[in-house]
């Protein structure tokens, strides 16, 4: 399918809805200091007519390639992020439509830095703690002990 989506047909009524699905490619980028990849890039949208313009619903599913930040082994990240919007003008940066027509690639370029966690672990990676630390309790508590039984 075309990547642009044209959002404001000619003659369509007030309340007439069209679907579109949108399979694309991202180019990949860097953000928090790793590579990033982007494949299986898909899209699905709706297109609402209103009578002061159109109710677009967007919903992108893609997979993130990138690191882990502990062992820096690959990881897959499967991502999924949308907007539900009342466009009223022509253009709109942050929605990525200019003229009606909507942009798909330039919406998911423009999401998803906003979507990938700074901090990426493989699955099975344990965060680090301390080991065998005891929580060291404010003397101040210690009158409230035995308030939640006798092991708290």
């Amino acid at each position: 399918m075309n990547e642009l989506i044209f959002l404001r047909r000619p003659g369509a009524e007030v309340g007439e809805q069209r679907e579109y699905r949108s399979t694309f490619e991202v180019e990949p980028f860097d953000l928090h200091g790793r590579h990033h990849e982007v494949t299986d890039a898909e899209a699905e949208v709706t297109v609402t007519r209103l009578s002061d313009g159109v109710h677009l619903d967007l919903e992108v599913r893609a997979t993130v390639h990138t690191t882990c930040d502990r062992t820096l082994q690959p990881v897959e990240l499967p991502m999924r992020f949308g907007d539900s919007e009342f466009v009223s003008r022509p253009n709109d940066e942050e929605l990525a439509v200019k003229d009606w027509m909507l942009d798909v690639p330039g919406y998911a370029r423009r999401a998803l830095p906003t979507e990938i966690p700074m901090q990426v672990f493989a699955p099975g990676t344990e965060p680090v703690r301390p080991a065998d630390e005891e929580e060291e309790l404010d003397p101040r508590w210690s009158g409230l002990r035995g308030l939640f039984g006798p092991d708290r």
